[in-house]
């Protein structure tokens, strides 16, 4: 019966979530894996979304006035291993296709099976170029993101909970790892 009630409770029970601000990428990233070893999903964890979407939605105001506001666009976390595993893929794939796509030309054209093999080399060598930069693209962003957060007043976290021993495991992952105005807030229903 007890098991019930409890339930009951944490089904009725506020949603809270725990807010931080951070001066570097470093301190952020050991934050959220100090979080992740600490039985919190990657879905319970997000950050401020791009500089532009964020302007559209707050104007430019700076990262301890949005820490509380339902307003503040937020994207979902995303491990730095499960990008890098993207670029590898994409740039795995375009090889693969643009390899392919010569082979087959230069076998349909020529014959010659030899002349096909490096024919698909070049070519695959040649799509994964456009991989690379697809990579670079990418961190172009992140680059630009910290930049933008930064200069907002800091990157911010915030970290789902579901009981009060969540918010204090959350509260001290943070403030271990160089958080500042780390704090716990309801959240709109």
């Amino acid at each position: 019966m007890e098991s019930n009630e409890t339930a009951a409770l944490e089904q009725h029970r506020e949603f809270t979530e725990v807010v931080g601000l951070f001066d570097s990428v470093d301190k952020l990233q050991s934050a959220i894996d100090d979080l992740m070893t600490h039985g919190f999903d990657r879905s319970e964890i997000s950050l401020l979304t791009e500089d532009a979407k964020t302007r559209e939605k707050v104007g430019s105001k700076r990262s301890v006035e949005i820490e509380d506001s339902d307003e503040a666009p937020r994207i979902s976390y995303i491990e730095t291993e499960s990008l890098n595993e993207g670029k590898a893929a994409l740039i795995g794939l375009l090889f693969y296709v643009g390899a392919t796509a010569g082979a087959i030309a230069v076998w349909t054209i020529y014959g010659s099976f030899a002349e096909a093999i490096f024919a698909g080399i070049g070519a695959g060598m040649a799509a994964s170029v456009i991989g690379l930069g697809v990579g670079a693209f990418i961190r172009r962003r992140q680059r630009n993101w910290v930049q933008a957060q930064l200069a907002r007043g800091g990157l911010l976290l915030w970290v789902r909970t579901r009981t009060e021993e969540h918010e204090r495991a959350a509260m001290s992952a943070m403030q271990n790892n160089g958080g500042h105005d780390v704090h716990v807030h309801s959240l709109a229903a």
